[in-house]
Order: C-alpha cells, then sequence, then structure tokens
C-alpha cells in the first residue's frame, strides 16, 4: 500500500495500482449505505405497513444511495470524476431526508386535525422544492445540511416530540434519540474535531450518522 499525501482532508491511499480517496472517510460513508440498506431490508419484515414505515423505507432506500454516491464519488474516486458528479448524491439525500419528516407527518396524523396535516406536508414539500433549485443554480453543499437541519429540527423534531409529551410513545423517543446522535454529528463537523489524518470529523460524525439510522429504524419497528 502507498499513501498519496494531498490536499484532500485525508490522504490517498494506492491499492494495487487502485487510487483510493480519502479510504477511511469513504469506509464510514459505505457504511452508513450498507446500514441503510440492513435497515430498509429489516422495516420490510414489520409486519404492519402503515405509511410511516413505508415512508421510512424509503428514506432508508434513498439515504443508503446517497451515501453510496457520496462515499464513492464524493471522496473516493472524486480526483477521476467531475465535482458536478456529486449532485445526484446530494438531491437524493434531500429526498431522503423529505421522506423522514413525511413520515412523521403520517405518524402523527392521530394527533392532527387534517388541515394541519396538510400544512406540515406542504412546508415540507414546499422546502424541498425551493431547496432544490437553489442547490441546482448554485452547486452549494449548504444548502443540503440546511434541508436536513430544516426537516429533522423543525418538523420531525415538532412532531415527535409533541406525540412524546401527550402519548409517551416510546418510537418518539427512539427518534428523538436519533436526532441527538445527528446534532452531535453535525457539531463535530462544525468545530472540526478529530483525532487524527486517519480519523477525521467526517468519519466521527458518519460514525454518530450511524446511531442515528439504528434509532430511527428501532422507532420504525417499535
Amino acid at each position: 500500500m502507498e499513501v498519496i499525501t494531498t490536499q484532500n482532508f485525508q490522504p490517498d491511499i494506492s491499492l494495487y495500482g487502485l487510487r483510493i480517496g480519502e479510504p477511511v472517510i469513504t469506509l464510514t460513508s459505505l457504511l452508513i449505505s450498507v446500514l441503510c440498506g440492513y435497515c430498509w431490508w429489516r422495516l420490510g419484515r414489520v409486519r404492519s405497513q402503515d405509511d410511516g414505515v413505508r415512508l421510512t423505507r424509503i428514506f432508508f432506500a434513498f439515504m443508503g444511495v446517497s451515501t453510496l454516491i457520496g462515499g464513492l464519488v464524493g471522496h473516493a474516486f472524486l480526483y477521476k470524476l467531475p465535482f458536478e458528479y456529486k449532485i445526484p448524491g446530494w438531491t437524493l439525500g434531500m429526498v431522503a431526508a423529505s421522506a423522514l419528516a413525511q413520515a412523521s407527518v403520517a405518524r402523527s396524523s392521530d394527533l392532527m386535525r387534517l388541515a394541519v396535516k396538510r400544512m406540515f406536508t406542504g412546508i415540507n414539500i414546499g422546502a424541498f422544492a425551493v431547496l432544490l433549485v437553489l442547490l441546482l443554480s448554485t452547486l452549494w453543499f449548504p444548502i443540503v445540511e440546511i434541508h436536513s437541519a430544516f426537516s429533522l429540527l423543525l418538523i420531525v423534531t415538532t412532531l415527535e416530540m409533541n406525540r412524546w409529551i401527550r402519548l409517551r410513545d416510546e418510537s418518539s423517543r427512539y427518534i428523538l434519540t436519533g436526532i441527538l446522535f445527528a446534532v452531535a454529528a453535525a457539531l463535530v463537523h462544525v468545530l472540526k474535531l478529530s483525532l487524527g489524518v486517519w480519523f477525521t470529523f467526517f468519519d466521527i460524525g458518519h460514525l454518530l450518522l450511524c446511531g442515528t439510522m439504528w434509532m430511527i429504524m428501532r422507532a420504525a419497528e417499535d
């Protein structure tokens, strides 16, 4: 194995002539993808396939593909591919976040009037549409992060906190715990907290997001 010094967050390596960019970041990205695939499969075995479960499976399907593209295109082989190849992964990540938000809307239908449900659905779809247009016109990745924060903190947290307070629903507790993992991942990324060049804030954040995925799966199973 040859280590190749770059200006990236992590050196590249060469294995049997194949150059892999940011290898540990790539590996932890793919770990999220594999976990999403497992969660998607496991939720397919849930007996009650209501709208909340179906939308959560959509979340895992799109998030799994998004992180697969992110790991391979955004890190491992970015040196070979144009920057624009990242866009499909970013877009699918936004679709996943919107699906998760809509899953919370579906789960909370028993606590909302139809007009309120339609309002949350409209906010969810409208935010996705506006931010997607901005993303495609600017190619600015923080828009994806803004959309994720909007979906998780404004819609999912609001609805699941309300459900937990009113019903003490254990599935809401799982989801809120998962959001705490996601917030911790964001803080690690913002503060650039790394354990060294071979285990960066990307890697720590990816492992914390694995915790988020697991909690969301447990919630849908509950």
